[in-house]
């Protein structure tokens, strides 16, 4: 190659993750883009000593499986740090929050992490500040979100095929409930 020409290949990188700021640079890809398995991190906090997080693609396969211990300091910014350490961050486009509770601040964990922050509920939430009703063939839902309606409904359109919530809270949740019952009957 001639010392005048540059070596192009097309592909943008990432900016360097700092682990100790929690800066996650900015995302890969725009989120504009939704494709049939983008990956989605799933958290659920049902159990109070340990939130259970799933990495799936699409609605469809399993990536991984994140255990994140809950602690009363600053959660939001703690379950940020751990995504954003966690080998599966640089593939993530998308987070999806089952918080029973409220304890944790979605708004932080956007804006530290770069990714969408959806919190789900099956059932209405008691205050109800900043939700709105989706309806979808499999059901209704109750979602706190700043992503776009169109974004919104593609991402649920792929990844919400079986049961009452989206598959990565659903599984996510039933590992959650399956930790809690195996963490009672260990006392």
């Amino acid at each position: 190659m001639s010392q005048g020409r540059k070596h192009h290949t097309g592909q943008q990188l990432r900016e360097a993750r700092r682990i100790g700021a929690f800066t996650a640079g900015k995302m890969t890809r725009p989120v504009g883009t939704i494709k049939k398995e983008i990956r989605i991190l799933g958290l659920d906090t049902c159990n109070p000593m340990l939130t259970t997080g799933v990495i799936v693609r699409g609605g469809a396969y399993l990536d991984g499986v994140l255990s994140i211990p809950s602690s009363r300091n600053d959660v939001s910014r703690t379950f940020a740090k751990r995504i954003i350490e966690s080998a599966y961050f640089p593939e993530l486009r998308a987070i999806m929050v089952h918080v029973p509770d409220d304890q944790l601040d979605p708004t932080v964990v956007e804006r530290l992490t770069k990714l969408p922050t959806m919190v789900i509920s099956k059932d209405k939430p008691n205050d109800g500040r900043g939700y709105q009703c989706f309806q979808g063939d499999l059901g209704r839902l109750w979602l706190k979100t700043r992503l776009e309606s169109t974004t919104l409904k593609k991402i649920l359109s792929v990844s919400w095929t079986t049961g009452k919530l989206p598959e990565p809270l659903r599984v996510a949740h039933l590992l959650a409930k399956l930790k809690a019952q195996n963490q009672t009957l260990m006392r």
